[in-house]
């Protein structure tokens, strides 16, 4: 084995064979106290399970209670290989890690240098001891850590075709005009919209809004729409119900759900919700300066929630219209 530059103090050096990469690898292995942490690509559970002393050593790290973390994209070609580390690490999926992957302890950092043969071991590897190094690495596990999703989770949407649920806090007004503007696009079913304020119809992009909403209720879509619009907004009905849009007006206090005053929802196939917060009803410029925090989801407690809101109101709506009339009549 080439001499260790390590041995004599704090460095870096590059190993460039394959058995004494491997060999390093288990000799660092086993020196951990605290405890290991991968991020590494679709190809490397496949490679650690198939080269034996390597996983024998990480089984050993679990048989002395020390944690192992891997960050890995779980596919259908490794799903079996990831249920391999799952015996002696804690595994999580995350899309889309590039080519290669490292690992980090307390005391070192070892990055594989990915062969070039698609998929084989590889020959050569980078070491270090150096503490800024390894703090860093750290640093970046523990982000992408929380970012990532747990291994059982990722497996079921493989194995079952089961949907992927997020909840997602949005601060960009034109992400969350066009992650709006997609919705609208992609609806299949039914589209509600509960709009907070009449000023939002002065708004950049509401007319790109009806041109959408236009579409998806024309055929050959015939996507069933309602919409929820500000009691004093006479003209932006008007023009839903030119559309063909069952449309109700609301006053903006009658609600026992005032904070709804406050925000803007769009519901979609009872799958996809996108709220967005209202900062200001005194901003002429809707996208640029009254736009606060979005929250889009696909989680199906928050979907229905919003739901249930919007049907509350909606009902609330026609019995206000109902208690109109017949006053109307009265008088």
């Amino acid at each position: 084995m080439t001499k260790n530059p390590l041995d004599s103090g704090i460095g870096v050096e590059v190993i460039h064979d394959l058995e004494d990469t491997i060999r390093l690898i288990v000799e660092r292995t086993i020196a951990v106290k605290e405890g290991l942490d991968f991020l590494a690509d679709q190809t490397w559970p496949r490679l650690v399970i198939e080269t034996e002393p390597i996983r024998r050593a990480y089984n050993d790290l679990k048989k002395r209670g020390i944690r192992i973390r891997l960050i890995t994209e779980i596919t259908a070609e490794n799903i079996s290989y990831c249920k391999e580390w799952m015996k002696f690490a804690e595994v999580r999926h995350l899309d889309g890690i590039v080519v290669g992957g490292w690992g980090v302890s307390e005391s070192d950092y070892i990055a594989p240098i990915p062969s070039s043969s698609k998929g084989g071991p590889p020959t050569d590897c980078i070491h270090s001891n150096v503490k800024e190094v390894i703090e860093l690495q750290q640093y970046v596990i523990n982000s992408l850590w929380s970012k990532a999703i747990p291994a059982k989770q990722r497996m079921k949407e493989i194995e079952q075709g089961a949907k992927r649920e997020f909840i997602e806090s949005i601060r960009d007004p034109r992400e969350i005009q066009k992650i709006g503007y997609d919705l609208i696009k992609g609806a299949e079913e039914e589209i509600l919209i509960l709009f907070s304020s009449e000023n939002i119809f002065r708004s950049q992009g509401i007319s790109q809004v009806f041109e959408l909403l236009s579409e998806a209720a024309s055929p050959p879509r015939s996507v069933k729409i309602r919409i929820l619009v500000p009691a004093r907004e006479n003209e932006a009905a008007s023009k839903f119900k030119e559309l063909g849009i069952d449309t109700r007006q609301r006053k903006q206090q009658q609600e026992e759900h005032r904070f709804q005053n406050k925000l803007t929802t769009l519901i979609v196939d009872q799958s996809y919700c996108l709220t967005v917060e209202l900062k200001g009803d005194s901003k002429e410029t809707f996208f640029e300066e009254a736009m606060g925090l979005a929250t889009y989801s696909n989680s199906e407690p928050t979907v229905l929630a919003s739901l249930a809101i919007f049907e509350q109101i909606w009902m609330q709506s026609d019995k206000h219209k109902e208690e109109e009339r017949r006053e109307s009549a009265v008088s």
